[in-house]
């Protein structure tokens, strides 16, 4: 028996008569086709004349500000125009910006923040000088003392890594990467937890008032507002000079609070997120506080706070070799001490740079695998 063939539907939406999307009926496995949606209306022109102007005043901001003298010059056939090299590129730039959010139907106020972060951009690569010194890249590459650098870079010498000891010690250099993955260890186990309990008492959720998750949130950005090498450079004035047990001393306290700042805040934003069902169902069942957030909260963000944790071990690895520019002990202070006497060999700083790059890689393949387990 042949089947009937149904015309298509045409809906009129309403308030716009003008405007029609067609409605295919459904076929005969019960899958309906795809409704055609009306085309995005094109936003007022007004609206992006007016972010022209705005665009010319900034143009014309930049070019009364400049401090270099570079021009780009624009033949014409007749005569020849100059401008100011950057402002003009940058001027260019937010045209374009301009023009392809035109084509793209976008809406004035999402342009004018597409055209607010092209300016904002150039003013602040401009007040750094970064425009006039990112087109010396090429020619200090191909200086003499910076190939030799190169070459000593992609040339590693092993042999130091594997045979050679810390300078005026009889402590080989891979021991600096045992000393180095045992801060991150302790740094990692005990910044955490610290940062896991921080987390419970900062967010409202998990709190016991107000007054105190609003006093703990206030101790996190304190934490976080001083980076990790500030952090080793008190402790190390604190407990004293850079030897074997006081420098790794240091950079674990610096680590154990770099780690406390980052665990703290994410953490205590996936807190915030917790479904509120299981929340409801503790509170109905006579539970208090601790009780409540042991058996919803802290599973609810238990997935989160490990993979949070081994991304900060990730980063503590990384963040030892940094702490090395203060003197504390591990990889990081050796290489601190081969950039000192740089003109003397290049390969065995790169030898240190590629080991730490393959560590890092180790490490990361190590998370992901304990990811696939655990979560």
């Amino acid at each position: 028996m042949r089947q009937q063939q149904i015309p298509p539907l045409v809906a009129k939406r309403a308030g716009s008569p003008e405007v029609t999307a067609v409605v295919e009926p459904s076929t005969s496995a019960g899958a309906p086709a795809a409704v055609q949606r009306p085309e995005r209306p094109r936003p007022p022109l007004q609206s992006y004349l007016l972010l022209a102007l705005v665009a010319i005043a900034a143009f014309a901001f930049f070019w009364w500000t400049r401090e270099d003298t570079s021009v780009l010059f624009i033949p014409l056939g007749f005569t020849t125009l100059w401008a100011p090299q950057w402002p003009l590129i940058g001027f260019a730039v937010m045209l374009a910006v301009l023009v392809l959010c035109w084509l793209t139907r976008t809406g004035a106020m999402a342009a004018f923040g597409a055209l607010a972060v092209v300016i904002m951009s150039y003013w602040a690569a401009a007040s750094i000088y970064f425009l006039d010194r990112i087109v010396e890249v090429p020619q200090r590459l191909t200086a003499g003392n910076t190939r030799d650098q190169l070459l000593g870079y992609l040339n590693p010498d092993w042999s130091y890594l594997l045979f050679s000891n810390v300078a005026g010690t009889s402590r080989p250099i891979w021991g600096e990467w045992l000393i180095t993955l045992c801060m991150a260890v302790v740094a990692t186990l005990i910044g955490c937890f610290i940062g896991l309990l921080l987390a419970m008492l900062a967010s409202p959720v998990s709190s016991p008032n107000k007054a105190t998750s609003q006093t703990v949130k206030a101790i996190n950005s304190v934490v976080r507002s001083i980076p990790d090498v500030g952090w080793a450079l008190l402790f190390a004035a604190f407990i004293g000079g850079t030897a074997y047990g006081l420098g790794a001393l240091a950079a674990v306290l610096a680590l154990i609070m770099f780690n406390i700042g980052i665990v703290a805040k994410l953490l205590g934003e996936s807190v915030d997120a917790v479904a509120l069902g299981p929340l409801e169902a503790a509170d109905a069942a006579g539970a208090n506080l601790v009780q409540r957030d042991r058996v919803a909260v802290l599973p609810a963000v238990m997935p989160s706070f490990v993979s949070y944790s081994l991304y900060v071990f990730e980063l503590n690895i990384r963040a030892s070799a940094a702490l090395g520019v203060v003197g504390v002990a591990g990889i990081g202070g050796e290489l601190s001490r081969q950039i000192g006497r740089m003109s003397q060999g290049y390969e065995n700083v790169g030898a240190i740079l590629w080991a730490l790059v393959l560590v890092v890689l180790l490490v990361d393949l190590l998370s992901m695998w304990i990811r696939r387990k655990l979560l």
